[in-house]
């Protein structure tokens, strides 16, 4: 990897606020870079802002690692729910069918300690579960089982099975926008290198003017200094 494709090692907050505090900076000295570099122009200054706010329009991990907190709230309470619904059912199943351990079965009596805290197993366990409730309505219903207590099983089902799908394509968009954002901070410290360079030479007599354009680059978690950090 080339010194320019390094990554900036650092939170993408400090990443950001350094490109805006160098652009802000290169407003008051452009003529000093235009100078030395006719590549520097003003539209420099334009474009290091553009990159910068295209890494803004990505949603920072720390909103992100919230919505996955409350996709996950979700699922907990759905998983809670289908506990609840199944052991619901389960009492009347042993009830009207006491002593039948092969229709037992088929409600996934000794299944259930095996798959329950598996969210995608018990999402297909309580569609079965609701369908074998609707299958034997009537031996239920003769048990003293109520209405609510059949229905709530595929209603359950329902919302396990969203929350599930809901969370897993989180998960895969979540690696996407991870993916895009470091990409476009690339881009910004790509700007911001050759601004750093001039400024050594221009500035080398001016430490306070320097000090405006140093970029501070640390070693990534990889222990290499020029790889991309996977904390972005």
């Amino acid at each position: 990897m080339s010194k320019n494709d390094r990554m900036y090692s650092t939170s993408d907050a400090e990443m950001l606020e350094t490109a805006e505090v160098i652009a802000a900076s290169l407003n008051d000295d452009i003529a000093d870079f235009t100078a030395f570099d006719s590549t520097l122009t003003a539209d420099y200054v334009t474009t290091v802002q553009g990159a910068v706010g295209r890494v803004k329009e990505i949603k920072p991990d720390n909103v992100v690692i919230d919505e996955m907190s409350e996709w996950t709230q979700k699922v907990d309470a759905a998983m809670k729910k289908s506990s609840d619904a199944y052991s619901n059912l389960a009492y009347f199943v042993r009830k009207a069918f006491n002593g039948n351990v092969a229709v037992q079965n088929q409600f996934g009596l000794n299944d259930y300690k095996k798959i329950r805290n598996n969210q995608a197993k018990m999402v297909l366990f309580m569609e079965t579960l609701g369908d074998q409730a609707t299958a034997h309505h009537d031996e239920l219903v003769a048990a003293g089982c109520s209405e609510d207590v059949i229905t709530t099983v595929s209603e359950v089902a329902t919302e396990l099975s969203e929350s599930n799908i809901g969370q897993e394509k989180f998960k895969k968009e979540r690696g996407v926008l991870t993916q895009e954002r470091v990409k476009r901070l690339n881009e910004v410290y790509q700007l911001l290198v050759p601004l750093s360079e001039a400024a050594q030479i221009i500035y080398r007599d001016d430490p306070a003017r320097l000090a405006k354009y140093t970029l501070t680059s640390t070693t990534s978690a990889s222990g290499g200094a020029d790889e991309p950090s996977d904390d972005l």
